[in-house]
């Protein structure tokens, strides 16, 4: 079954959707902050991963 909801809070906020500021990648979603301080700037979702591995 398909889920309505999916995305609707991320589409909401502003620029939820360009260039990624690490990779230089176009048109990719940028939900996730790039650390934990309140001013971090929101980055793709691999580059957030690559930044959180040990």
């Amino acid at each position: 079954m398909a889920k309505q909801k999916r995305g609707k809070v991320l589409k909401l906020e502003k620029n939820w959707r360009g260039t990624c500021p690490l990779c230089n990648r176009t048109r990719v979603k940028l939900a996730w902050p790039e650390n934990s301080s309140k001013n971090a700037r929101k980055v793709c979702k691999a580059c957030y991963a690559r930044g959180r591995r040990p």
